[in-house]
């Protein structure tokens, strides 16, 4: 992901940090030395609470690092595969490649979250109470953080972990996916809502704090959305394949040209966005958008070739013909498009605004298959 650096790995899952994580840890070190700290443990220097803010800052990223393992390991066993750890501001996100296939493969990766937070804060607090000074002061305030965390975690909407739960148990429940999600989704943005609420009053009775839960609120509302139309996409998708919906693959060769040659022999009668270049012994080399042909300046179209400005076959993503289509969704990401293979052939490309398009069209003929009963 832009803007994200790797840290490596961690019992086999990339672990990487947001830019915004260096914003919240300087925060938190301001004012962990700076009032919370001192308040615990006062007459020490200054230098000694700005360590201990460092290690406070450190300890809250640990612990949230962990709460996120935990949901990959968990996900994992249960044959969902992890695509990364990413930590940010909001804290943290595995984000895992598909869907648990069950409830309770569903609550037990979304419990064991929570349930690590609630123990290392049992464990970080009793620390504390066998510790003085600023070691107390600093155990003290990382075990009530995670336990705070986890109780936030908890709350009944989606994205929260508690909003997993809730989806779970009305899945289980039902035994409806698709109204499980909704329930949940709805559930998170009145949460968000609230949040939103509980800020602005907090901001007009006197608390800047306020600012920063208004924030929260719109982050979780807007999280809940989003991931509530994910998910339908996703089950609208289900049976379809990535060869259902690809636009199958016409390679252009000369690769080599100029712009101005390309557009006269290809570009000019094939009304298409992107156009899958070869080379001359026809192996694919990337891919170039009508819109990157015209931002060519006119007077440096004789002299510009091609594949200057096209992307290479190896910066796109790469799935497999047979790939069901809704696990696409993550796999194309933010990429124009995605090559499909079929063993070492590409066969075709897939856009973003194909799978949306064909993600709608499922939609439709599901309807047209089950029809509401007309109002009496």
């Amino acid at each position: 992901m832009k803007n994200n650096l790797r840290l490596g790995r961690l019992a086999g899952v990339t672990i990487e940090l947001n830019w915004s994580v260096l914003v919240i840890a300087v925060l938190i070190t301001i004012s962990a030395a700076g009032s919370i700290l001192p308040a615990a443990a006062p007459g020490l220097s200054s230098a000694a609470y700005l360590t201990g803010g460092i290690i406070a800052a450190a300890a809250l990223l640990g612990s949230i690092l962990l709460h996120e393992l935990g949901h990959a390991l968990v996900a994992r066993r249960h044959n969902v595969e992890v695509e990364r750890i990413s930590l940010w501001a909001f804290g943290g996100v595995a984000q895992l490649e598909g869907e648990a296939t069950s409830p309770r493969a569903e609550a037990e990766i979304s419990g064991i979250g929570p349930a690590i937070s609630l123990v290392l804060g049992a464990v970080l607090f009793g620390f504390s109470t066998v510790l003085t000074g600023l070691p107390a002061a600093i155990f003290g305030w990382a075990g009530l953080i995670n336990i705070v965390l986890a109780v936030f975690n908890l709350i009944p909407g989606a994205p929260l972990d508690g909003g997993r739960l809730l989806h779970a148990w009305l899945w289980k429940r039902h035994g409806d996916r698709a109204r499980a999600t909704a329930t949940a989704g709805k559930a998170g943005r009145f949460v968000g809502s609230g949040l939103i609420g509980l800020g602005v009053f907090q901001f007009v009775t006197g608390g800047l704090g306020g600012l920063w839960t208004i924030f929260i609120g719109w982050f979780l509302r807007n999280a809940a959305t989003a991931e509530a139309s994910f998910s339908a996409l996703r089950t609208s998708l289900r049976g379809v394949k990535a060869r259902d919906i690809m636009t199958k693959a016409e390679p252009v060769t000369g690769d080599w040209m100029s712009v101005a040659a390309f557009v006269d022999r290809h570009a000019i009668s094939r009304y298409q966005p992107f156009y899958l270049l070869a080379e001359a012994g026809g192996d694919p080399s990337g891919v170039v958008a009508v819109e990157a042909l015209a931002k060519v300046p006119a007077d440096d179209r004789y002299t510009t070739s091609v594949r200057t400005i096209a992307r290479s076959v190896t910066e796109l993503p790469a799935v497999d013909a047979d790939q069901p289509a809704a696990e696409l969704l993550r796999s194309i990401g933010a990429a124009p498009l995605a090559l499909v293979w079929h063993g070492p052939t590409v066969v075709g490309t897939i856009s973003a605004t194909q799978l949306a398009t064909a993600a709608q069209t499922a939609q439709m003929l599901a309807a047209l298959r089950n029809p509401q009963p007309e109002a009496a």
